[in-house]
């Protein structure tokens, strides 16, 4: 039955994935790019780097699958195998922690579109799903020999840590919280061959990724370390609810934390305790974390996501009768349909917008290069086009200079020459100049334009672009905009 309600669930959620030309996801259209990149080996522009990176999740496996199917396709495959990941996770986990099959922890579900997957952090979520399996595996193979766990368990952390740096740190976190407890009962009973057999048999599976993190860890970007206002803590929990309508989805994480806050009153919801240590370090950890760090922004906003499966997955109810239990399965059943249908209703809104603009897109002539210009690095909004252009570079062999190409990060670099051409052509700062254009019949455009033969516009606000000499309208959407460079050598000739 409960498998049979999971494969149920898993077709459900991949409803929106598969009705629409492309999921919007923020970050998506740039993952899409790249994949492409990869499975091509590269082109004139960008060339493909493979090392050892924390970040790799995707890059691995979609290229891989793309061999034998569409990009489009293998992409979207990969966002429902997270889906399955993370919740048949939580339902094996809670299998293994609390002693025996439940629909409860299907609650998962409830979780698997929330703002870090609107973002397009898929690397991470799908760490999360490998961690969450892999949390199991350790437990249920407790009993078995350590030359059975510890190569198995150093699989799965060299799995966490190849996805995502932050998903191999959940999964360290979450073994720590489970071998805590016993660890501390042998150490005050003095049991210390016990207690040594634990240390060296969990300690292993953390080696390997340690040693290639110090090894590559130079790559990885510099910056501050920065933390957000306090609040701001108590708004990321709410962001596994947080979808498109504030309103329900508020509605919907003030009903969860009632009911899961008055099963604890009334002492109806089972803990298993040494997955409720492992929650109780995450959230500390979560409290702790920096928004900003490594170079990486958002480090705590991944927290919760892992948190929320957990605590599902550590819990199991006792409900006063069967009635009330076919009475708490059906609300949430009910909860899960409508926000599904909220995501479909805005999914297929993207798409007829996304259709249109790829049409603009898709009119660029091959191997052209396509300048960027927005206000805003990050378009929080229910249908982001800001990374939309990248898809040129896919669709028709373009040259975008917002690739996601960052030294310790992503296997794809820009080729020196394009490198220098993307530092050169910030998109703020040639929305900047070119929206604050006055006399555009005597004014030239920013000398870095001379180089490119198009240059698209996004905002998240209707697009009223000052009418320039030097700019030819090519394709022209409320929000999203492209003009043909012209290089008349009057157009050109000032760094702004």
């Amino acid at each position: 039955m409960v498998w049979g309600a999971f494969a149920l669930l898993v077709t459900l959620s991949a409803v929106p994935v598969f009705s629409t030309v492309l999921p919007p996801l923020l970050d998506y259209p740039n993952h899409l790019a790249r994949m492409h990149l990869l499975a091509e080996g590269g082109d004139a522009f960008y060339s493909v780097r493979w090392a050892v990176l924390p970040n790799l999740a995707e890059d691995l496996i979609v290229p891989s699958l793309a061999r034998v199917m569409p990009l489009d396709v293998a992409a979207k495959l990969f966002l429902v195998t997270i889906f399955s990941l993370m919740a048949g996770g939580v339902i094996w986990l809670n299998r293994i922690a609390t002693g025996g099959w439940r629909l409860w922890p299907l609650l998962g579900f409830l979780f698997l579109y929330n703002r870090i997957l609107l973002w397009g952090f898929v690397n991470y979520l799908f760490g999360i799903g490998v961690a969450l399996v892999g949390t199991a595996s350790w437990l249920a193979l407790e009993s078995r020999r350590w030359w059975i766990r510890v190569p198995s368990s150093s699989l799965v952390a060299l799995a966490c840590f190849f996805s995502h740096i932050a998903a191999f740190g959940f999964y360290t976190l979450v073994i720590i919280g489970v071998e805590l407890l016993p660890a501390v009962g042998e150490f005050r009973a003095r049991q210390w061959p016990a207690l040594g057999r634990r240390i060296a048999i969990g300690l292993p599976q953390f080696v390997a990724p340690a040693a290639l993190w110090l090894s590559v860890r130079h790559d990885a970007p510099t910056g501050t370390v920065s933390y957000a206002a306090l609040w701001r803590k108590v708004d990321l929990l709410f962001s596994v609810f947080d979808n498109y309508n504030r309103a329900f989805d508020v509605g919907c994480f003030a009903l969860f934390l009632a009911f899961v806050g008055g099963l604890l009153w009334t002492r109806r919801l089972g803990l298993a305790p040494r997955l409720a240590t492992a929650v109780g370090i995450v959230f500390a950890v979560y409290l702790l974390l920096p928004s900003q760090i490594y170079g990486g922004s958002g480090a705590d906003h991944r927290l919760p996501t892992g948190l929320f499966l957990l605590m599902v997955a550590a819990t199991a109810p006792r409900f006063s009768s069967p009635f009330v239990a076919a009475a708490v399965g059906l609300v949430a059943a009910l909860v899960l349909v409508v926000r599904l249908g909220m995501i479909e209703r805005v999914w297929r809104a993207a798409d007829q917008v996304y259709s249109a603009d790829l049409v603009g897109i898709d009119a660029l002539p091959q191997a052209s290069k396509l300048a960027i210009a927005h206000p805003d690095l990050f378009h929080v909004v229910p249908i982001p086009e800001v990374h939309l252009p990248v898809l040129a570079i896919s669709r028709r062999e373009v040259f975008v200079p917002t690739l996601f190409a960052i030294k310790g990060q992503q296997p794809v670099a820009l080729k020196p020459a394009f490198a220098a051409l993307a530092d050169a052509a910030q998109p703020q700062r040639l929305w900047a100049i070119l929206m604050a254009v006055q006399g555009a019949d005597r004014v030239p455009l920013p000398e870095i334009l001379e180089q490119f033969d198009f240059v698209a516009f996004i905002d998240k606000r209707p697009i009223r672009l000052p009418p320039h000499r030097c700019l030819a309208a090519v394709f022209v959407q409320a929000t999203f905009q492209i003009y043909a460079v012209s290089h008349n050598p009057d157009c050109a000739g000032t760094d702004g």
